[in-house]
């Protein structure tokens, strides 16, 4: 697998941990022990950390009791001010879109030890809840490691691979109409439910057919039931 199709998989990765969160399948700690690289649940409303895995306390230091108790303080600390001020700003706005099945990819770079130079990360968020993100960060050596490591132990079946990056591309409602699709429902009943005209109905099913790339009633509602976690 070449690197730029290892960094096109950790979204997919990141996808499948917060549906065996959601679906209380296995819990944070016992996730950490598996996932190689960092992973770490912030708050939506500033990012501050509130969990993070054991790798990413030793890496800085800290006890998660201070990193939690340090709040965004900790990003002056470790973090340059151009990705505070740019890089976590735009982060936000993506956020602020509240769509839960849409994962952010982004490179930061953390200081961990004064007088060091800096490492970048490639990192992946989404929404986990109405208050806190999910993420991964990895090094660029461990990125191959997290795909093999989820694929081997838990798996991403071909529908999400397939379907993943254009799923990504819908707009919240039209995820929305997706999820109402894969239930089997009618345009006419899928407006009554949104409180929307059954033209305006059709007209998202029209864009989500031609964003998936495929015109099958079923494929839709398999897309749908691989790909919706809320």
């Amino acid at each position: 697998m070449t690197e730029k199709e290892l960094l096109k998989d950790q979204p997919k990765q990141l996808y499948r941990i917060s549906q065996l969160i959601n679906d209380e399948m296995l819990s944070l700690d016992d996730l950490s022990e598996i996932i190689p690289g960092i992973m770490h649940v912030n708050s939506k409303k500033d990012l501050s950390i509130q969990y993070v895995s054991q790798i990413g306390c030793d890496m800085l230091g800290y006890s998660l009791e201070e990193i939690k108790t340090l709040g965004s303080k900790l990003f002056e600390k470790h973090v340059s001010e151009y990705t505070r001020k740019n890089l976590f700003s735009k982060v936000l706005r993506e956020l602020g879109k509240d769509d839960p099945n849409y994962v952010i990819p982004f490179f930061q770079d953390w200081q961990y030890k004064k007088d060091e130079n800096p490492l970048y990360h490639f990192t992946s968020t989404k929404i986990l809840n109405a208050n806190q993100t999910i993420s991964i960060s990895l090094f660029p050596q461990t990125i191959e490691l997290l795909s093999n490591t989820m694929n081997s132990l838990f798996g991403i079946n071909k529908i999400m691979d397939k379907y993943f990056q254009p799923y990504n591309s819908l707009t919240k409602r039209e995820k929305e109409i997706l999820k109402h699709l894969g239930l089997e429902l009618t345009r006419k009943e899928i407006g009554n439910l949104l409180f929307i005209d059954e033209k305006t109905v059709k007209k998202h099913c029209e864009n989500i057919y031609r964003k998936l790339g495929t015109s099958k009633r079923i494929e839709l509602e398999k897309i749908a039931n691989a790909l919706s976690i809320f």
